[in-house]
């Protein structure tokens, strides 16, 4: 016995017509028949009084009346219960501290607007912090830099970026058009520690045989920003980012880049994820003047003839 049957059986009973159940019911009225000779097979009772003017239910369709009615309301109680609870549940997403506070900010006031009736919570973390939550169930989904693909997880790519150098605006790079790698021996350096490409870079340059003067170390994008712009060192950063008072000079032999995916477990069955999927692929993740190539406007950079070192952190 099947729940369609009860509900078919229900729509006649109620309806007092096969015709009528079979509008109420969205199917064809012989389909509707043959799901009802089918229950009476199977409870080996004849459920209705079949006539030209009228349907009426025989006493074995009263009593299995009153029982389809127990099992609809339940169905439909069980339904709303779990509906309630979804609705209720805070739509958790993961996010990259190494996205730009305003390119966020950007992102979560136009995603309350489409998502308006739901509870958003924003949880920060590094790369493998937040796929480990993902994978954990305690995220819905995360935006973080491309991993390789985990059993039972999607992912689809969001922004593809360039690493460059940044500098103060009264620096004397500020007018160069680009620089090389040998151009930075001795620089004075604001190092992000939490830098996805921190490793490789620090490799590439200890291959490269460029001393770099560390003054200062910091976790915090706005801060290492602050402190270029202030005149105190240079750094190297995603193209993401941005500020009134410093210039991103492109390093000719550095070619490193990050790919930002949005990341979730392909088994979930949640409308709002479906939503988030939909908006994030069509989200402006670029404003007008930064060079931030999209999925649908990647060009790959051809090698200059110094044999640039490509460092990707899509792994």
């Amino acid at each position: 016995m099947e729940l369609y049957q009860i509900r078919h059986f229900a729509a006649v009973a109620e309806t007092g017509s096969f015709t009528k159940a079979a509008i109420r019911a969205a199917v064809s009225q012989p389909a509707l028949s043959a799901s009802i000779a089918k229950l009476e097979e199977e409870v080996r009772s004849k459920l209705f009084h079949r006539s030209p003017k009228a349907v009426t239910l025989t006493p074995a369709g009263r009593r299995f009346h009153v029982t389809a009615q127990e099992v609809l309301s339940a169905c439909n109680k069980v339904k709303a219960e779990l509906r309630a609870s979804v609705a209720d549940r805070p739509l958790r997403i993961g996010v990259l501290r190494t996205l730009p506070s305003t390119q966020l900010a950007r992102l979560i006031e136009t995603l309350q607007r489409e998502l308006s009736e739901t509870r958003i919570e924003l949880v920060d973390g590094t790369q493998e912090q937040l796929h480990a939550q993902l994978a954990g169930r305690k995220l819905l989904t995360c935006i973080s830099t491309k991993v390789a693909s985990e059993p039972g997880q999607r992912s689809v790519e969001l922004l593809r970026e360039d690493y460059g150098l940044v500098v103060s605006l009264n620096h004397r790079f500020a007018s160069y058009e680009s620089v090389q790698l040998s151009d930075l021996s001795g620089e004075p350096f604001i190092v992000r520690s939490h830098c996805e490409t921190f490793q490789g870079t620090t490799k590439l340059l200890a291959e490269r045989g460029i001393r770099s003067r560390v003054v200062y170390k910091t976790d915090q994008d706005d801060r290492a920003l602050a402190l270029v712009g202030a005149g105190m060192g240079v750094a190297l950063m995603p193209s993401i980012f941005d500020a009134p008072n410093v210039k991103k000079v492109p390093v000719r032999d550095f070619e490193a880049f990050r790919v930002i995916s949005l990341h979730w477990n392909e088994d979930v069955a949640d409308d709002r994820l479906d939503r988030v999927v939909a908006f994030a692929t069509t989200h402006n993740w670029a404003s007008s003047d930064r060079e931030v190539r999209t999925p649908s406007s990647i060009v790959r950079p051809t090698r200059s003839r110094l044999g640039p070192k490509r460092i990707s952190v899509t792994r």
